[in-house]
């Protein structure tokens, strides 16, 4: 029952969009970048999936949902490759997407978002700036701008952003769970990578950076598992809003799901090309 309810779902939505388009996704084994493959073809899109395992891309397969309803199967092609290698994004490009999604978080043991960004820049460089896909760049809320500005509130703040604003949840975030907890270069490393990209000339123009607030659910369930499905969450709670990079964020937490609607939907708005977006819960 469930299947010929998505079936309707991508039926519909092929009616109403104007035309599919081919979008590369890297990192879409990954918490976040599981939901932007899954949504992407609910949407109708052709979807490369870049991944060094393609074994994990397998269980999307066995388990996800939209793809069990997808007539056509042809939608979903996957690609072996390392992102962070002039190879991996070489092999993307030569699948001639008109989009890359980057939802590739920082690892715990790694960098690995700037190397992206740098193997992404090399390969674009040769091309004319007309002839390059357009970049969806997921980074996080706190970089750069966001960060500076967090960084000068004092400990209390005003008294309805305490927890959630960045008053003495950002401070908190900032001066202790950043540095000590996640490690500040590791963190680091997406802000590293929006620099790498800002300076790309033709490549800046073409990208959207989009920086999402914390990510719900918190869990560590194994990506494409059932517990992992079962968080996407629904209704009201995929409803987010996009606010100038600058802007001192509400600080509200956000769907993993809805933050791949986010994405997907700047496929077809162009109107954010060459600025950056934090992105929140509505």
């Amino acid at each position: 029952m469930h299947r010929e309810i998505v079936r309707e779902e991508i039926e519909r939505t092929a009616m109403t969009m104007t035309a599919p388009h081919t979008i590369g996704i890297i990192g879409a084994t990954g918490r976040t970048g599981g939901w932007v493959l899954e949504e992407c073809l609910r949407k109708g899109h052709r979807c490369i999936a870049l991944a060094r395992s393609p074994r994990k891309l397998e269980r999307f397969k066995e388990s996800s949902p939209t793809y069990a309803a997808c007539g056509n199967k042809d939608l979903l092609r996957i690609v072996r490759g390392d992102a962070t290698t002039d190879e991996g994004i070489g092999a993307l490009l030569e699948a001639k997407v008109d989009v890359i999604i980057s939802a590739v978080g920082s690892s715990k043991t790694a960098i690995v978002v700037k190397k992206t960004a740098d193997a992404l820049v090399d390969a674009l460089a040769a091309r004319e700036e007309c002839d390059m896909p357009r970049i969806i760049w997921m980074t996080s809320t706190g970089i750069n701008e966001a960060t500076d500005q967090a960084k000068s509130y004092p400990l209390f703040g005003k008294p309805s952003r305490w927890f959630f604003g960045y008053g003495g949840f950002g401070w908190l975030q900032f001066k202790v769970l950043i540095p000590y907890i996640i490690g500040q270069e590791l963190w680091e490393d997406m802000g590293h990578s929006e620099d790498v990209i800002r300076k790309s000339g033709g490549v800046s123009r073409r990208t959207v950076i989009v920086r999402p607030t914390n990510m719900w659910p918190i869990s560590e369930e194994a990506t494409f598992s059932q517990k992992w499905w079962a968080e996407g969450g629904d209704g009201k709670d995929l409803e987010y809003s996009f606010v100038e990079a600058e802007d001192a964020p509400p600080g509200k937490w956000i769907y993993r799901r809805a933050i791949a609607l986010a994405l997907i939907d700047l496929v077809t708005d162009t109107s954010h090309d060459g600025t950056a977006k934090s992105l929140f819960a509505a």
